[in-house]
C-alpha cells in the first residue's frame, strides 16, 4: 500500500534530522521499536516508536508521540531565534562562535519540527488518496 511508503519515508526523514543533533540518543530495539531518549536544556524525554505500524491512525500516533515529546521539553514550534541581549563590552572570537553554536542548534531543532509537520502532512495526503480510491 502506498501509505506505508510515504509514511517510512517521512518517518526516516524525521530520525535522520533527530539522529544527528547532539542530545539524541537512537537505539534499534530487539522487538522491532526504535528508541529515542531525547536530552535538551536539563530534561530529557523518551519516545518508543513503532516501526512496523501499517495503518493510519498508528502512524499518526507515532508522530503525535514525537510531537509531544518535543513540547514537553519546550521546543516549541515555529519560534524564532532571540539571541541574549549583548552586553556593553566587545565579544571576543569565543562568544560569537558560542552564539553562532546557540543559534545553529536552535534552527537545528525547528528543521525537526519542520520535517515532522512535512511528514504528518504527506501521511494524510497519502491517506486521502487510498480512501479516495476506495471511493471511486
Amino acid at each position: 500500500m502506498s501509505t506505508s511508503v510515504t509514511q517510512d519515508q517521512g518517518l526516516d526523514n524525521v530520525l535522520a534530522r533527530l539522529r544527528l543533533l547532539n542530545g539524541v540518543d537512537y537505539e534499534d530495539l530487539d522487538d522491532g521499536r526504535i528508541g529515542l531518549k531525547i536530552f535538551y536544556n536539563g530534561q530529557s524525554a523518551e519516545v518508543f516508536i513503532a516501526t512496523a505500524a501499517n495503518d493510519y491512525r498508528a502512524q499518526k500516533i507515532r508522530y503525535n508521540q514525537l510531537a509531544q515529546a518535543l513540547t514537553d521539553l519546550g521546543i516549541e514550534e515555529g519560534q524564532t531565534y532571540l539571541p541574549a541581549k549583548p552586553s556593553g563590552r566587545t565579544m571576543t572570537p569565543q562568544m560569537h562562535a558560542a552564539r553562532a553554536r546557540q543559534k545553529r542548534e536552535f534552527e537545528a531543532w525547528q528543521d525537526v519540527w519542520k520535517s515532522l509537520r512535512r511528514a504528518e502532512k504527506a501521511l494524510d495526503v497519502a491517506y486521502e488518496i487510498v480512501q479516495m480510491k476506495d471511493y471511486y
